[in-house]
């Protein structure tokens, strides 16, 4: 089952489009400046994104904060390539939150907050932290596909973007807990700040969240 779902923001007119653009942009831009990755919404940030994900193993620590570079290797059937951890790659921050410890499943569910937007940063940064997404078929820990090397590249992927269905996990697969939840962003005319939630999956909830419901 696939849980890599939640909210999914969408502008109507062209303006919209333009600023929320460039508040995404913005917030990848101050990446390593700690004078505001510190700070939540206001001059300098304005949207938050805020993610509920499920990963294996116990997280002892309960907040952590992750900041490795993502980059660009050669993958077979990705075309332009697969971002993985790569201290050449581009700047991204992470910062994770532990919400609940399941030590006989052995799987923590944490909350976790991007000020960059690396594709699959949150993926790449949990494996990196040695914490996989529950179900992620691609990454392994370090951040990094759990088949790589020049002995899987085929050129021909490379050149049509996977005319063929490569026998190796690539990044459309499905299966990993991870839920867009929460997004506080400005809006892009009146100035508002807006906070949108989405509904969490069964499988995401804490006891708690779950009894509430249960209960109503």
């Amino acid at each position: 089952m696939n849980l890599a779902l939640g909210l999914l923001l969408c502008a109507k007119t062209k303006l919209a489009k333009t600023r929320l653009a460039a508040y995404f942009a913005d917030g990848t831009s101050h990446v390593g400046d700690s004078s505001t990755t510190s700070l939540g919404l206001g001059a300098t940030r304005k949207i938050l994104k805020i993610y509920r994900a499920l990963v294996t193993g116990i997280v002892c620590e309960d907040r952590v904060t992750i900041n490795q570079p993502i980059g660009v290797v050669h993958y077979p059937g990705v075309a332009k390539g697969l971002y993985v951890a790569s201290p050449s790659g581009k700047p991204a921050l992470s910062k994770v939150e532990v919400i609940e410890r399941d030590r006989d499943k052995n799987c923590t569910l944490v909350q976790v907050e991007i000020q960059s937007g690396r594709p699959h940063q949150i993926r790449i940064h949990l494996a990196f932290f040695g914490h996989l997404l529950l179900g992620d078929p691609l990454y392994a820990v370090g951040g990094g596909p759990q088949c790589s090397g020049i002995e899987y590249v085929d050129d021909s992927f490379a050149k049509d973007g996977g005319f063929l269905r490569p026998a190796k996990p690539v990044p459309g697969d499905t299966g990993y807990s991870l839920h867009a939840h929460q997004v506080t962003l400005t809006h892009p005319t009146t100035n508002e700040v807006i906070e949108i939630t989405a509904p969490l999956p069964r499988v995401l909830r804490t006891r708690k969240e779950a009894q509430q419901i249960s209960m109503s």
